[in-house]
């Protein structure tokens, strides 16, 4: 019989990871500072190790890559192989990893592409200034038909294309979040390059609930960091939300601050929560083959 060390000799050992997770978000973390491998094999390693049950199973692949611009690059591939420009919950879990292996100072600035931000980490809370927001080209309740029902969204990026709905995520069934999420992220009249969608019920001043459906993940998640901004920022410009406000999602709280430009053109944003380690260990070779069934 094999033994797990057999499993995991030089010949069949890919490469070390860190599990970690930000509310339930949850990520396989990877040093990738001498960017061996393509675009297309990270794609493929995405795909795979993030197959839950068959390999280490994640929502997406973080990668550390040099940057001449940051502390260090972050890059995140979902789990269906596509690269994000950018994400909350995976950006505090990769900073908290760059502060503890001494890549970066407890307060860093990381480049994605979304942009350069800044973040401070103290202990298993990390904090993201995500800079300033365009606002200019918002879309505030619009319409939209869904087989043959009205909706009334709202659509804004933060790093990445986000769709608000006020929608009671406690009191709708999950079938019927799925079919809403997949129906607009999928919507390309309205949202050219997909969007995520996110149900928000706002339960009183600086409190609001709010359930995601990711794009790329394709499936609702535990939790969402730009999804928790993307709520925050459309609950105070609609219904005065008062900074900072707390975001409760399935799998924990997201604490968001705003700070909204009189005009409502723009606003600056940041996001704290915590970033956990899971597991540290060897991917082998044969978890890395896409046929796995």
């Amino acid at each position: 019989m094999r033994t797990y060390r057999d499993c995991c000799k030089a010949e069949t050992a890919l490469l070390n990871f860190t599990k970690m997770t930000g509310n339930g978000n949850d990520f396989i973390v990877v040093e990738n500072f001498h960017n061996e491998a393509s675009d297309q094999e990270l794609s493929k390693l995405a795909r795979t190790l993030c197959k839950r049950k068959y390999s280490i199973g994640a929502d997406g692949l973080l990668l550390l890559e040099k940057s001449a611009k940051a502390h260090f690059k972050m890059r995140i591939f979902n789990s269906d192989g596509s690269e994000g420009e950018m994400c909350g919950n995976g950006a505090r879990c990769i900073c908290r990893y760059a502060s503890d292996h001494n890549i970066a100072p407890g307060e860093m600035t990381f480049e994605t592409l979304a942009g350069i931000y800044k973040a401070k980490v103290c202990g298993c809370e990390v904090k993201v200034d995500m800079g300033s927001i365009d606002l200019s080209k918002a879309r505030y309740n619009q319409k939209i038909v869904l087989d043959d029902r009205e909706l009334t969204y709202n659509f804004l990026e933060v790093g990445v294309p986000h769709c608000v709905v006020f929608l009671d995520a406690q009191k709708t069934p999950r079938e019927e979040l799925l079919r809403i999420g997949r129906s607009l992220r999928n919507n390309k009249t309205h949202f050219p390059k997909g969007t995520n969608v996110n149900f928000v019920k706002i339960l009183d001043k600086n409190r609001i609930y709010l359930v995601t459906y990711e794009r790329g993940v394709e499936d609702l998640t535990e939790s969402c960091g730009t999804g928790s901004a993307a709520g925050a920022i459309v609950s105070t410009v609609l219904r005065g939300m008062e900074s900072p406000i707390r975001v409760t999602n399935l799998g924990g709280e997201n604490k968001v601050f705003v700070e909204l430009k009189d005009d409502l053109s723009e606003c600056k944003i940041s996001i704290q929560g915590r970033a956990v380690y899971v597991a540290k260990g060897i991917i082998c070779q044969e978890s890395t083959n896409e046929n796995i069934k």
